[in-house]
């Protein structure tokens, strides 16, 4: 598998199309690699004229998008479709991640100490109807989304102060305070995608509107569709400015709905698709690797696998009883195994592509064995010696899951008496281990099968606990009906990883008598002051300083044990070249689509 990044900003914003690299054989893991590291293959460039125009890429989807509403919709199929019709003021450089380069805004600038600020727009970019784009519909984006409440960008405008239209194509912006993120892509305070005022303008209620052809202002506009099957985007190169990019070179492309992983790899093997929009599992990328018309790309994630506990119930209302449980995961047979070497172990909820900002080293950590297989007697004393809230012993065996020689006792009693539910109630039986079903993921069902194993051998009574994706989150982020629950983040970027998304108790119903949703079913509030310092700083040595302590503290509370920074995977064929690799993959980043072109 490839690891080399297929797009540099020199070979994509001057316009140089990227030939193949093979690469293929040994699938390198590149998942423990700064962005910024050099120890890539470099591949063949063709100059702008000499790159072949025209074209339908197919990109593969495994679900059908609900809805094409930027302020409403979170699938990520939607976006795979949205993110090329509409355009947001900055995006992650493709030469280096970890910088920011310009794409609605042609440069900007921000003074810390008054929290004011001002960016021009660029110029020559039009809406797909063909109204001219500039800094009227910026201004409007900005002041519709702060009028507005309950969209999926209010955690993006909920700092701004004031924004105002000063030219044409110019702004001006004051904060109300100090801020980790202004113009980050991802996580900053424009990393919005930007409304065209002439239709938003007539919109009251956003929350019911639902266009059947989105108005964009990027570099594809909306052609057809066949409902819950395909959707076509038509090219628009003269829309794109050349400062930017001189694509897109393809005449379309084509976002061709499969329904499930394993149908969409099938059509990759019959020759349907060019491009696998999500991550495909080792297994399925092994499948195609030593295909002669299939390239896999092999690319550090930027997010993470986690196991959520329940800390309203006994024993995970004690930290070392959730310390010891990293010391029973299977971390060699996840990573090593069912990842076949295409991951890395987990420890902080911040994916290690973005080391400088992970602390240097652990507290008093780290809570798993060193090998990364399970050591009986090593948790079993961890557990005898641990100062928490309740106290750990071990005797005869009764109950029936345990496989081990001996049974823990928490406080003198057995587990299944010990533990409780959100109410307090004990009795609660074996501890379960809430996860997707095997048929729908085959890798962390397996790993979380082999967890419920090694707690038994110690002699933690445990079940697994398989539950159809789609009745988990009322279950867990409503009810926090659950003991233990096995989920992710596809990406949590810096520079705040979204810590306040899910680890805040603001986030959290710690009484569990709420019926609304809440992103911290966890009941986790253990760092909350550290998180808004991290949330609050915009100097970034003080800033990744904030970053190093929070990661350190929810380390050591764990509310969750981070078990993994699976890579991200992605296959595509031979047919077309120029796609653009960066932390994340191939498929979610604009430069691909602007970039990617017929093979020579």
């Amino acid at each position: 598998m490839s690891n080399d990044s297929q797009g540099t900003r020199r070979n994509v914003l001057k316009y140089l199309g990227v030939g193949g690299v093979a690469g293929l054989a040994g699938c390198s893991s590149g998942g423990g690699d700064s962005p910024d590291n050099n120890d890539t293959t470099s591949g063949t460039t063709t100059a702008p004229g000499e790159i072949q125009q025209g074209g339908k890429p197919v990109i593969g989807l495994t679900n059908e998008p609900r809805g094409f509403n930027p302020l409403v919709i979170s699938d990520s199929a939607a976006f795979a479709i949205m993110d090329q019709l509409f355009v947001y003021p900055t995006a992650r450089d493709p030469e280096n991640p970890n910088e920011t380069a310009g794409y609605a805004f042609s440069d900007w600038e921000f003074d810390p100490d008054t929290l004011e600020g001002s960016a021009n727009i660029r110029e020559g970019m039009t809406w797909t109807d063909g109204e001219t784009f500039d800094a009227d519909d910026v201004a409007f984006t900005f002041n519709y989304l702060m009028e507005q409440s309950g969209h999926r960008y209010e955690g993006n405008v909920g700092n701004l102060e004031s924004l105002e239209k000063t030219g044409q194509y110019e702004i001006e912006f004051t904060l109300g305070s100090e801020t980790p993120a202004v113009f980050t892509p991802d996580t900053g305070t424009f990393a919005v995608p930007i409304l065209p005022e002439h239709v938003w303008s007539d919109i009251d209620d956003y929350t019911t509107y639902s266009p059947e052809q989105p108005i964009g202002a990027g570099g594809f506009q909306w052609r057809d569709k066949s409902e819950g099957n395909w959707y076509e985007l038509e090219a628009r190169p003269d829309a794109v400015p050349d400062d930017l990019h001189e694509g897109p070179y393809v005449d379309s492309l084509r976002f061709l709905v499969f329904g499930s992983m394993t149908a969409l790899i099938n059509g990759m093997k019959n020759g349907e698709v060019d491009l696998t929009y999500s991550s495909v599992t080792p297994n399925r990328a092994f499948q195609l690797q030593d295909r002669d018309d299939t390239k896999v790309w092999n690319s550090p994630t930027r997010g993470y696998e986690y196991i959520a506990y329940n800390m309203r119930r006994v024993p995970f209302d004690d930290k070392k009883f959730r310390q010891s449980l990293g010391f029973a995961y299977p971390f060699d047979y996840l990573v090593n195994t069912l990842r076949r070497g295409l991951s890395t172990p987990g420890d902080y909820p911040a994916a290690n592509t973005y080391d400088p900002w992970r602390p240097d080293s652990y507290q008093s950590g780290p809570y798993r064995t060193e090998s990364g297989e399970l050591d009986v007697e090593q948790m079993r004393t961890f557990l005898e010696n641990a100062d928490g809230e309740h106290d750990y012993t071990w005797g005869s065996v009764e109950s029936s899951q345990v496989t081990g020689d001996k049974e823990i006792r928490v406080d003198g009693e057995l587990l299944t008496d010990a533990h409780t539910n959100n109410d307090g109630e004990s009795g609660q039986g074996p501890i379960q281990m809430m996860m997707t079903p095997p048929s729908a993921s085959p890798i962390v069902a397996r790993a979380c099968g082999r967890f419920v194993e090694n707690l038994n051998k110690v002699g933690i009574p445990a079940e697994k606990q398989p539950i159809a994706e789609n009745s988990q989150s009322p279950r867990v982020w409503g009810q926090e009906n659950f003991d233990m629950w096995a989920s992710g983040w596809v990406y949590m970027p810096k520079p705040h990883f979204y810590l306040n998304y899910w680890l805040h108790s603001r986030r959290a119903d710690m009484e569990s008598n709420k019926e609304a949703l809440h992103l911290n079913p966890m009941g986790y509030g253990g760092a909350d002051d550290l998180i808004e310092k991290v949330h609050s700083t915009y100097d970034q040595e003080t800033q990744r300083q904030a970053s190093k302590e929070a990661l350190s503290a929810i380390y050591e509370d764990m509310p969750a044990l981070i078990t993994e920074y699976p890579n991200r995977l992605h296959a595509t064929t031979q047919a077309f070249d120029g796609w653009v690799q960066m932390p994340g993959g191939v498929s979610q980043n604009p430069w691909t689509y602007l970039n990617v072109h017929q093979s020579q």
